[in-house]
């Protein structure tokens, strides 16, 4: 198993509930978008023996990495049909264009590949935040933005105790304040959003 510790809520915990409810088999192809320094791929290759590849725009996290690549998420350098799955861990909500990432990533899935979501989503009021959140959509936005992209719902699940595990780490060591001004909110602002955290499992549907 691999030690590397990974800063998002849940870390591999959700990572390998969700490749466990796709049951991909030994070798399926898949990708991590928004891959950072490619702590997933790694451990999708060593844990899960999947064939699997990082894309992030950063080219500081991949230089020099082994199957991890410079690229935005509006233009994959992959075919299409070419992916059995893609992973979107904490990055769908801080991607500038999420619409062109959702149409890369049905492009490169195969027919009834399946596409990973794991991220922040407002259970109260949706929301703009700063920091490592950026936009905290609705359940009811997050499903129809899949949708329209030719996505079928499969999975979703609340794991919003791994988020609040986080944050109250954040807490004990940096204080409430340091907390909402990394977030742009202050403590209401933080309550009325309720914020959320899901596994979100979609089938990418038609040819």
């Amino acid at each position: 198993m691999t030690d590397e510790p990974v800063l998002r809520p849940g870390g591999f915990v959700l990572t390998d509930r969700a490749l466990a409810f796709c049951a991909f088999p030994p070798g399926a192809r898949i990708l991590d978008l928004g891959c950072g320094r490619g702590a997933t791929v790694r451990h999708a290759r060593r844990v899960h023996r999947l064939d699997a590849w990082g894309v992030d725009p950063d080219p500081a996290p991949v230089a020099g990495r082994e199957h991890l690549l410079r690229a935005r998420a509006g233009g994959l350098p992959f075919p299409a049909d070419s992916m059995d799955g893609v992973l979107l861990e904490c990055s769908l909500s801080v991607m500038d264009d999420p619409e062109a990432a959702l149409s890369e990533c049905r492009r490169v899935l195969k027919p009834g590949g399946r596409l990973v979501v794991s991220d922040v989503y407002a259970r109260g009021r949706a929301a703009r935040l700063q920091g490592c959140l950026g936009r905290v959509d609705r359940k009811e936005t997050l499903v129809a933005r899949l949708s329209a992209h030719g996505f079928g719902l499969e999975l979703f699940e609340d794991c919003s105790e791994h988020l609040r595990a986080l944050w109250a780490q954040k807490v004990f060591e940096k204080g409430l304040a340091a907390l909402c001004a990394e977030l742009g909110a202050d403590r209401d602002g933080l309550g009325a959003v309720d914020c959320g955290y899901c596994l979100l499992v979609a089938r990418r549907e038609g040819a």
